[in-house]
């Protein structure tokens, strides 16, 4: 899924990288021909995706066993 934006009016945030992080960011992005920033982007909203289909399924099992009449409590 690609998203445009203009970089003049994008929202800004700088971000501090450990030491040698840059390098490594830099290395897959080009590996992947792409820009630091595009990579940083796309694994960020990878990351947010990730989290938001594990939420929809735990929320589905919940119900499911909630269905069933198996009470299960998160830690």
């Amino acid at each position: 899924m690609a998203f445009e934006y203009d970089s003049r009016t994008a929202e800004k945030f700088v971000v501090r990288l450990p030491d040698g992080m840059r390098d490594q960011v830099a290395a897959a992005a080009n590996a992947d021909d792409r820009s630091m920033n595009s990579l940083i982007v796309k694994a960020i909203r990878e990351y947010l995706d990730r989290n938001e289909r594990a939420n929809v399924l735990l929320d589905a099992l919940t119900l499911a066993a909630t269905a069933q009449g198996v009470r299960h409590d998160a830690a």
